[in-house]
C-alpha cells in the first residue's frame, strides 16, 4: 500500500509531462499557415524578372527595381558614390532614418558580374499587387560602391531568395520574427520571356505562401544541397539533383543522361539553359546545320536553322516537363536563329543551369526551415495559372466599365433623337370635347353641290347613325382663305374652297363609304339634305355644348 502511494505521485507527474509533450506537438501542428501575398514581377528590354522594393522608413522611401535572383541569399543595391554601377538608380543611405551602418565590407559575384561595398541593415518594403508593401525590417543589405558588370540599365540591385548565406537571406529575417511557423515558402510563376524583347508583366510571386490553384498534379521535392569545394562557387550557392534528361529530334535522335549525380540550379536570373560542353555539342552534332555563334561572359552559344526540331525533356524525381523548338529557339533581331540551350565556356563544369525559358513553364516553390534546411519543389502548371494578372485584370476591367458606359451613352442619344421625331414639340393629346377636324378631301370635277348646313341645332338630326335613309355621305372642311388639311379618310373626296369668314363643312351624296355607318370618330357637322341654309359654325370648347 505504502509503495503504491509513492509512486502515485510519480505517475502523475510522467502523465502530465506526456500531456504537456503532447499538447506542444499539437500546438506546432495547428498554427495557422500565412496568407499568400501576391508581388508582381516585371519583365523589362532585357529580359530581368524585377519585383519593387522600398528602402527606409521615410515617408517617402527609397524606391528601385530589384532583379530575382535564387542563386544566393544576398541582397544588394547600387550606392549613392558607386561611379561604375551603369548609371542605375541609386540608394543614399545619408537620407535615410532608419539606415544601421555596419563595420565590414562584402562582395557579391554572379556568372556575370561582380559588385562590392558596405553593409548596411535597412527597413523595407515588397510591393504587393495591392499596392500595400510586405515590410521586412533589419534587412541586411549591401550598398555596392563599385561594380563590373553587375547592373542591367533600369534595375538597381538583386533580391537573393537563395538558401545561403542563410542568415542574410529575407527567410531567415521572417522566421526569426515568427517563430511559431516551420517553414518560409514562396512559389514562382513567371510568364514567358518576350520573343520581341518587349516589357511587360513577368508573372507573379507568392510571398509566404505557394498558390495552389497555379499548379497541378503532385509536387516533386528535392533537397536543396549547399555548394561545397567541389563545385564551382561563381555557379550558385546551392543545388538540386536532377535525375534525367534527353533530347529527341528528327532523323531518330535520342540523346540522355540519367543515373548519374547531375547538379542543377534553377535562377530566373539568366536567360538560358546552360549544360557542360559534352552534353551540349552532342545535341548540336545531332541538328543540321548547328554551329558555334556567340560567346557571353560564360556560356557558348550555338546557331541553328530556324526550322530546326527537337525536343528537351526533363525529370526531377516524378515530375517531368518537356520543352520544343518553340522555346529553345529563338531568332534575333537580325533574323539569325540561336538556341536557348548553351554550353560552359569551363570545360570542367559538370553542373546544370535552368533560366527563366525553362522556370516560365512550370510552378517553382522553395521552402527554407528555422534551421536553414532548403527544399525545392518542381510542380505542373495550371492550365488556369494563365489567368490574367492584377495589372491586366484592372485594365479588363476598366475598358468593360468604359465601353457599357458609351453604350449606354449612345443609347440615351439615340432614345432622345427618337423622341424629338415621335413626338413633336406644341402638340398637346385632344379632349374628349374637342372638334377633331376631317382629314381633307381631294378636289372633285362634279358640278352639283348641296347645301351647307351648320352644325348646332340640327345636332340631334344625325345622332343616331341607324336613322333610316341615311345617305351615303363624304365630308369636307372648308377653312377661312386657304385650302383644307391634307389628310383623308375613306371614301372621301378633296376639294380646295375657301369663304369668307365662317367655317363650313361640305357635304355630297354618292359617296362610295357611309361615314355614319362607319360611325364616324369624330363630331360630325355634316350637311342635311334639302335642309334650312347654313348659318356660322359655333366653335365648342370643353366643358361647353353647341347651342
Amino acid at each position: 500500500m505504502s509503495l503504491t502511494i509513492l509512486l502515485l505521485p510519480l505517475c502523475l507527474c510522467n502523465l502530465f509531462s506526456l500531456l504537456a509533450v503532447s499538447d506542444a506537438r499539437i500546438t506546432k501542428r495547428t498554427v495557422a499557415p500565412p496568407q499568400t501575398l501576391v508581388i508582381p514581377v516585371s519583365l523589362d528590354e532585357n529580359q530581368v524578372y524585377s519585383v519593387m522594393v522600398n528602402m527606409s522608413s521615410n515617408p517617402s522611401p527609397q524606391s528601385f527595381s530589384f532583379a530575382l535572383t535564387t542563386s544566393t541569399a544576398l541582397t544588394t543595391v547600387a550606392g549613392a558614390n558607386c561611379d561604375s554601377c551603369g548609371g542605375v538608380p541609386s540608394y543614399n543611405p545619408s537620407i535615410s532614418s532608419s539606415v544601421q551602418q555596419l563595420p565590414q565590407s562584402q562582395n557579391v559575384s554572379t556568372m556575370n558580374g561582380v559588385a562590392s561595398g558596405t553593409v548596411v541593415r535597412e527597413n523595407c518594403g515588397l510591393l504587393q499587387s495591392n499596392g500595400s508593401a510586405w515590410a521586412y525590417p533589419n534587412q541586411t543589405i549591401i550598398v555596392a560602391n563599385q561594380s563590373s558588370s553587375f547592373f542591367s540599365p533600369g534595375v538597381s540591385g538583386t533580391i537573393g531568395m537563395g538558401l545561403t548565406p542563410f542568415t542574410d537571406s529575407p527567410a531567415a529575417n521572417w522566421l526569426a520574427r515568427n517563430p511559431a511557423q516551420p517553414v518560409f515558402s514562396y512559389g514562382i510563376a513567371l510568364d514567358p520571356p518576350s520573343p520581341s524583347n518587349s516589357s511587360g508583366s513577368g508573372g507573379e510571386l507568392h510571398w509566404l505562401q505557394p498558390d495552389e490553384s497555379f499548379f497541378e498534379g503532385d509536387v516533386a521535392w528535392k533537397p536543396m544541397l549547399a555548394a561545397n569545394a567541389s563545385i564551382p562557387s561563381n555557379v550558385s550557392s546551392w543545388f538540386v539533383e536532377m535525375d534525367a534528361w534527353s533530347v529527341t529530334g528528327p532523323s531518330e535522335f535520342n540523346i540522355s543522361q540519367s543515373g548519374t549525380q547531375l547538379l542543377t540550379v534553377l535562377d530566373p536570373f539568366y536567360g538560358n539553359i546552360v549544360f557542360p560542353q559534352g552534353a551540349a555539342r552532342s545535341i548540336y552534332d545531332n541538328i543540321p546545320g548547328a554551329s558555334k555563334h556567340s560567346t557571353s561572359a560564360f556560356a557558348h552559344a550555338w546557331k541553328l536553322p530556324c526550322d530546326s526540331k527537337f525536343r528537351l525533356t526533363v525529370t526531377f524525381g516524378t515530375f517531368s516537363t518537356s520543352l520544343d523548338q518553340s522555346t529553345l529557339v529563338v531568332k534575333q533581331a537580325d533574323g539569325v536563329c540561336v538556341g536557348v540551350l548553351q554550353e560552359w565556356i569551363d570545360q570542367t563544369a559538370t553542373e546544370y543551369l535552368f533560366g527563366s525559358p525553362f522556370i516560365a513553364v512550370l510552378y517553382l516553390i522553395f521552402s527554407y526551415s528555422q534551421s536553414g534546411d532548403g527544399t525545392m519543389g518542381v510542380a505542373a502548371r495550371a492550365a488556369k495559372s494563365n489567368k490574367l494578372t492584377a495589372g491586366a485584370i484592372a485594365g479588363v476591367v476598366l475598358g468593360t466599365i468604359a465601353v457599357v458606359a458609351l453604350i449606354v451613352i449612345a443609347g440615351v442619344l439615340l432614345y432622345l433623337a427618337w423622341q424629338r421625331r415621335t413626338k413633336p414639340p406644341h402638340v398637346r393629346k385632344p379632349s374628349k370635347t374637342d372638334i377633331t377636324p376631317f382629314t381633307d378631301i381631294s378636289s372633285d370635277s362634279r358640278t352639283s353641290r348641296q347645301q351647307y348646313t351648320t352644325y348646332g341645332s340640327q345636332l340631334g338630326l344625325l345622332e343616331s347613325p341607324s336613322a333610316p335613309g341615311s345617305p351615303n355621305w363624304a365630308t369636307t372642311l372648308l377653312s377661312e382663305g386657304g385650302s383644307p388639311n391634307s389628310n383623308t379618310f375613306p371614301g372621301g373626296t378633296t376639294y380646295n374652297e375657301s369663304h369668307n369668314s365662317q367655317q363650313y363643312y361640305r357635304t355630297e351624296q354618292n359617296s362610295s363609304v357611309s361615314v355614319l355607318q362607319q360611325q364616324l370618330d369624330s363630331p360630325p357637322p355634316y350637311a342635311i339634305p334639302n335642309g334650312p341654309s347654313p348659318v356660322p359654325l359655333i366653335p365648342l370648347r370643353k366643358n361647353r355644348r353647341g347651342s
